[in-house]
This record gives C-alpha cells, structure tokens and sequence, in this order.
C-alpha cells in the first residue's frame, strides 16, 4: 500500500537525519562551548543544528533526478509533479514548507515561545495541539487519496507514485 510505504519512507528519513545530526549538534555545542538555557535559545540551536539540514536534505532530494529521498528510494517511491515530470525548485521548497509546518510549529510553541522550561503555557499547548491536528489532516488527506497525494502535494501540485510501477494519478 503505497500510503504505508510513504509513511515509512519518512520515517527512515527522520530517523536517519536523527541519528546523522544528534552527534554533530552535540559536536557543534561542545565546540562552542555552551548550552542552550532557555526555550528561545533552543528553539535557535534546533533550527540550525535540525531544521535547515532537514529542510535542505528533503528540497534538495525531492528536487533531485530522482526525485526521491534516501527512504523513497529504499521503498521504491518517488514525488512527481503531476504531469509526472521533475519538481521544480519552488515546488520542492514549497512541499517542504507545508509538509514541515507541524514539526515547526511544535518548535516554535514548544521552545520559542517558553518564558520557563518547566511548564507549558497556553499558547504553547495551542501550538503543539494545533500542530498534532494538522497531522491528522495531512493523515487523513493522503488515505484519502490512497497515498498518492497529501495537503503538502495538493499545495505544491504534487504526486508520490510507485517508482517501480508509476501508474497514471487518480483522483
């Protein structure tokens, strides 16, 4: 079922990316020689040592020849758009804001808006709970379309076909 392998191609990616910049984050603080000791401080540190290497690694992937990154390949799934040609950069970067915008948002409510690291505010709860909503809707969008197409596709004019098997995009 293709929705089961796009869920598993992402999370080989995140877990792959995970396991490559924990180290080098930590590497990075300790060559720096500091600690991030508020919520504003961390949200920056995630956003340089996580967030723009995720961002770069998944815009340059899907905008690549293949147009697929390393856990698409290994499942045999790659992102077209939806005259099956190549996304363009823009579209790539697109994508990836969208399909990214809940990681960020628990970011951002988590961390960068935190006054005190011990507790949540509302707003926080607000970010993170909105955040978790809209994973739902992307969920739900793309068992809609049976895995071809979730909101990020619908935004950016996208479609994730069997690599192997491409098939022709079915409403």
């Amino acid at each position: 079922m293709l929705l089961l392998r796009r869920m598993g191609a992402y999370m080989i990616d995140i877990i792959g990316l995970f396991v490559l910049l924990a180290p080098l984050g930590q590497a990075v603080l300790w060559l720096v020689g500091t600690t991030p000791r508020s919520g504003p401080a961390m949200a920056q540190t995630i956003l340089w040592n996580f967030s723009l290497p995720v961002w770069l690694y998944f815009i340059i992937s899907d905008a690549s020849a293949p147009g697929a990154t390393i856990g698409k390949r290994l499942l045999g799934i790659t992102v077209v758009r939806m005259d099956g040609t190549r996304l363009r950069w823009r579209q790539a970067l697109l994508r990836t804001t969208v399909k990214l915008l809940p990681w960020e948002l628990v970011h951002l409510a988590a961390f960068a808006l935190s006054t005190d690291l011990t507790r949540f505010r509302p707003a926080q709860m607000v970010g993170v709970a909105l955040a978790n909503l809209l994973i739902i809707v992307y969920l739900l969008r793309a068992g809609y379309s049976r895995g071809q197409r979730s909101v990020h596709d619908d935004i950016a004019g996208t479609v994730v076909r069997s690599a192997t098997h491409p098939g022709r995009w079915r409403r």
